[in-house]
């Protein structure tokens, strides 16, 4: 992953080849979401969400490296920042909670949640709190290596627009989380979770151009999981 720069001189076919990377790899979340959400596919949602995953962390690099012939980089966090992503994904955390404090009965209905994470085995305690590592330690850092690095990096490879990437990129990782949402929270709370989403990933977005590490933005983004999936195990395990 190169995490430094963008080169501003980029031709038509760059801006073309960048362009079809982004499609490609813009769309597997979403496909994993309405195979699992929308169909309820059951086994075959697990595997989709396998396949998609694989997807998700291969292609990128394959096209950065193979494509694109750029160098691999482990997205070093050369520029601090660490204190900055931090206290943002604290403030989300605090947001995150005091929603649910708020309005959660209005927007969450737990059976229909239930219903949901029954068929793929989340509803027993040992299953979700190893659903919810993975989603913490691993999901996340996956959906910041293609949502900041690949994905932001691209809309800013073509735009040359570093705020235009911040709201285009929020924009597409808002997309599938909206379309889970649907599943089980009501209109008014899809709209205000899915705003909450977009500023999330404004945010990661802009820690991500601002200290180019992917590393740096992902303590944000575990901060705001460490809020949701709590509220999660609440209303499907309880404390």
């Amino acid at each position: 992953m190169d995490q430094e720069t963008v080169d501003d001189s980029v031709g038509t076919l760059g801006r073309s080849t960048a362009l079809l990377g982004l499609c490609l790899v813009a769309i597997a979340p979403t496909v994993s979401i309405i195979t699992g959400f929308v169909f309820k596919a059951g086994l075959f949602a697990v595997l989709v969400f396998c396949v998609t995953k694989v997807w998700m962390f291969g292609l990128p690099v394959f096209w950065h490296m193979k494509i694109e012939g750029k160098p691999f980089s482990w997205s070093p966090p050369n520029n601090g920042g660490w204190g900055v992503s931090f206290a943002l994904g604290v403030g989300m955390m605090i947001a995150v909670i005091g929603a649910y404090l708020l309005l959660g009965e209005i927007m969450i209905d737990k059976q229909t949640l239930y219903e949901l994470l029954e068929p793929v085995g989340l509803t027993t305690a040992s299953q979700l709190a190893g659903a919810i590592l993975f989603w913490v330690f691993v999901n996340s850092v996956l959906e910041e290596y293609v949502f900041r690095w690949f994905i932001t990096s691209k809309i800013e490879q073509l735009t040359g627009a570093k705020w235009t990437a911040i709201f285009l990129s929020a924009g597409v990782f808002t997309l599938h989380h909206t379309i889970a949402l649907m599943m089980f929270i009501s209109p008014l709370g899809t709209f205000i979770a899915s705003l909450g989403v977009f500023i999330g990933g404004a945010i990661f977005s802009w820690i991500y151009l601002q200290y180019r590490s992917i590393w740096v933005a992902w303590i944000a983004h575990a901060c705001a999981d460490v809020a949701v999936f709590g509220i999660a195990w609440h209303l499907v395990i309880g404390f």
